[in-house]
């Protein structure tokens, strides 16, 4: 899977994973929370350098 690819799939499985940690927050295994917290911060460092990366693209190419 290309990160383009990537990243347009967590377009639909970050919000649904968000509410879900939101809907069953009270009884998810406390080891689950780290590693949903983690998973967040990873998609998102690397959805913005991607975002970054093709912003740059567009302003060098006009």
């Amino acid at each position: 899977m290309g990160l383009e690819r990537f990243i347009k799939a967590n377009l639909v499985v970050v919000p649904l994973l968000l509410a879900a940690g939101y809907a069953f927050y009270g009884s998810l295994p406390v080891i689950i929370v780290p590693f949903g917290v983690a998973y967040l911060t990873f998609v998102g460092l690397l959805s913005f350098a991607w975002g970054m990366s093709k912003l740059s693209l567009v302003l060098e190419s006009s």
